[in-house]
């Protein structure tokens, strides 16, 4: 994301997006009550729409709305802003002004610290490595790529290869899959600006796929890292994660932090108890000055915005970190049944 103009004595920035990762952000800083300024596309209306059956073609227009709901469309790489128009054509009318991966808007809104923070760490992210992850083994490979608000499945390709095939058909079966692996990666590469790529698994298929990227696409290789899984599909994607595997290719990896400081909190809270969950566990421990780490859940702080405020503005007074989870991957979803808040602690608390 990029800041085209800022003017926040009159609570206006202009922004440009760049990624999908922006759109997951926008869904979090954009709220009921805000004004959003962009072109858009709109039917002309006219004296005789009620009687005639065709629809008027669309036209460009610039509209601002008033925002009622926010919707992130990740499949369809949209995000989706409906409210009711204040100044344009047809005043009054409701309409939905879709966001896409390179957009141009401005945003009128009582920004908050924890937006600012959003928008200054998308910037950040804009520059980061995208990684494409591959779960594999002999019979499926499954693709993945690590976006900021969490896993984003990209398809799987699988094996024909079968047990009662003679050692010459399983042996064409499997180069036939393997190189099916290959060109899937090299497409991916192409079509989705993948600077780094992790082939994961719990066999040896992984360094035959390495192999034939060095042999195939030695640019791709040079890029191209390895690593130990027990699954495949979704959980082996997940395990990549959680094994802390995209993290030492890609330091500053979103996904990966946010997963090891939900490990983290419940580790502490199991062994040394340096941890707490919850509301008014959580709330106490700010009060305290006691939270190093304060773990929200982005749709908690959503929904309870008036709540969790006050609990960010002391754990900053106090000098502890702020961390907007994502509920959008593993880790998010364990947080969300916690309560979807929790903390690091300075010491345990009685």
């Amino acid at each position: 994301m990029r800041i085209i103009d800022k003017d926040l004595e009159e609570d206006r920035i202009r922004l440009r997006t760049e990624n999908l990762n922006d759109l997951w952000h926008l869904e979090n800083i954009i709220s009921p009550g805000d004004v959003l300024i962009a072109q858009t596309w709109r039917r002309r209306k006219s004296e005789n729409d009620k009687i005639r059956p065709e629809r008027q073609e669309k036209e460009r227009v610039n509209l601002a709305i008033k925002v009622k709901d926010v919707e992130f469309h990740k499949h369809s790489n949209q995000l989706r802003i409906f409210g009711k128009i204040e100044k344009g054509r047809d005043v009054g009318e409701h309409h939905t002004i879709k966001i896409d991966k390179d957009s141009k808007f401005t945003l009128i809104k009582k920004w908050k610290s924890d937006h600012l923070d959003r928008i200054k760490e998308a910037e950040k992210a804009s520059e980061r490595p995208t990684v494409l992850l591959i779960a594999v083994d002999d019979e499926r490979a499954s693709f993945g790529l690590v976006r900021q608000y969490g896993l984003e499945e990209l398809g799987e390709v699988t094996s024909n290869v079968s047990g009662k095939m003679y050692d010459s058909d399983r042996g064409a079966s499997e180069k036939e899959y393997l190189g099916e692996v290959c060109s899937t990666i090299k497409d991916y590469v192409d079509n989705k600006d993948i600077s780094s790529v992790i082939v994961a698994g719990p066999g040896i298929v992984k360094k035959k796929i390495n192999s034939i990227l060095k042999e195939k696409y030695s640019e791709i290789a040079e890029n191209t890292h390895l690593g130990n899984t027990s699954n495949t599909g979704k959980s082996g994607l997940n395990e990549i994660i959680r094994r802390g595997i995209v993290r030492r290719v890609s330091e500053e990896d979103r996904t990966s932090l946010e997963t090891s400081l939900v490990e983290d909190m419940l580790k502490r809270v199991s062994t040394d108890g340096k941890a707490t969950y919850g509301k008014d566990e959580v709330e106490k421990a700010a009060r305290m000055g006691a939270i190093e780490k304060l773990l929200v859940l982005d749709k908690k702080l959503r929904k309870d915005r008036k709540m969790i405020t006050p609990v960010i503005n002391k754990t900053r007074e106090t000098g502890g970190e702020v961390f907007v989870i994502s509920s959008e991957h593993e880790a998010g979803e364990k947080l969300n049944r916690l309560g979807g808040v929790g903390a690091l602690l300075r010491y345990r608390m009685e």
